[in-house]
């Protein structure tokens, strides 16, 4: 697919919000890379995570999320680059790096012959936090928060997999970090263990927390997500906001690819010749050029209206916008259009105009899903 916008992150002399001058970004990556022998694990990458932020860090296995990660937690150095963490370069100061992030590694494991609360008053030792004599405050505002309080009795080998998940969150929590770094935070947990950690994510953000995590749920992540970063083969795709990426997208969809030809300059009877080897330059063969077809992006929405589907789709089909009219789930009809909020609200006037009720208008919400399908190829080093 030829893009006619550009998709990288915006460069040191880009126009950027007054706030985003203001304040240093969490954390800041550039030109990283790294390898392990001959194989070059990460390319050039380079992206910024602002503070406040839930940014998304996506890829196909074998991209090089877990190499950023455990640069960005101080295990790992890299080949080229800079890494920075609340303006401290991990590479440099590595303790005081320590000292204000909180990572979860994917599959860490926990100490299960021990109960919940033993567990968290070790790890608050180990982190060196404030105790007033043998009472761990501490330990109990981090179980609170991570809704353990209940289980603080109970052996660590008998919970649950969610419920280790939130005992390593909560383990993270306890030196109070400026940052979070986690890894595959949700992996092999059940629906409702993964809403809860969802949700959980969405309150230490509102507590001020700067969020960083990998995952390959991305309908998740579209949820929690205000930015995202798509790594394939090493190299950085895209980054930014996930509306702004999308907007970027359709632009670029809607915008012809015209290349830039120049003039041949070898003599006439050399013309053969050129494009018999391929010569791009060389005068073309053809009269008129081939014209460009302009795909716009399809999107689709549910709709919850008080009209039978025959209905609903004689007075949307001479909308030039809409593409097809379905049943959906639950009574609702599905209605597959093209543009934007603007189209959609168009086939809602429309309806509303021939007599149909609107009760309800749901917008498909998978942007994330088609940015990744869009911008990834589905290679793997």
């Amino acid at each position: 697919m030829t893009l006619g916008v550009p998709l990288a992150p915006p460069s040191a002399g880009a126009t950027q919000p007054i706030a985003a001058l203001a304040a240093p970004p969490a954390i800041r990556v550039r030109h990283l890379w790294h390898r392990f022998g001959r194989f070059d694990v990460l390319r050039d990458v380079s992206f910024d995570v602002h503070a406040g932020e839930i940014f998304g860090f996506i890829g196909p296995n074998g991209a090089g999320k877990t190499t950023t990660i455990r640069v960005m937690a101080t295990l790992l150095e890299p080949m080229a680059g800079r890494v920075e963490v609340d303006g401290l370069d991990v590479t440099i100061d590595p303790e005081s790096v320590r000292k204000i992030i909180g990572y979860m590694p994917d599959h860490a494991g926990v100490y299960e012959r021990v109960t919940v609360r033993e567990y968290l008053e070790f790890f608050a030792d180990a982190y060196r936090v404030p105790t007033a004599g043998t009472t761990y405050a501490v330990v109990d505002a981090v179980m609170e928060l991570t809704d353990l309080t209940k289980l603080r009795d109970k052996l660590v080998i008998t919970m649950s997999k969610g419920m280790k998940q939130r005992l390593q969150l909560a383990r993270t929590l306890l030196h109070d970090p400026k940052v979070l770094i986690l890894d595959e935070p949700a992996s092999d947990l059940d629906p409702r263990a993964r809403i809860e950690i969802r949700d959980l994510l969405v309150e230490l953000r509102a507590m001020g927390k700067t969020i960083f995590l990998s995952s390959h749920i991305l309908t998740e992540l579209a949820d929690v997500c205000t930015s995202v970063a798509i790594l394939e083969r090493g190299r950085l795709v895209v980054a930014g906001p996930i509306h702004d990426i999308a907007r970027r997208l359709e632009l670029a969809a809607a915008q012809p690819a015209v290349p830039v030809q120049a003039p041949y300059a070898g003599p006439p009877h050399a013309a053969g010749q050129a494009l018999a080897q391929g010569n791009p330059f060389a005068p073309p063969t053809h009269a008129a050029p081939t014209p460009h077809v302009i795909e716009i992006p399809k999107r689709r929405a549910k709709l919850k209206v008080m009209a039978p589907l025959e209905a609903v789709a004689a007075t949307l089909q001479v909308l030039p916008n809409v593409a097809t009219v379905g049943p959906g789930p639950g009574g609702t009809i599905i209605v597959t259009y093209m543009g934007d909020d603007q189209s959609l609200a168009g086939v809602v006037r429309a309806l509303v105009m021939n007599g149909i009720a609107v009760v309800g208008v749901e917008p498909e919400r998978n942007e994330l899903e088609r940015i990744f399908l869009e911008v990834t190829k589905g290679e793997v080093q």
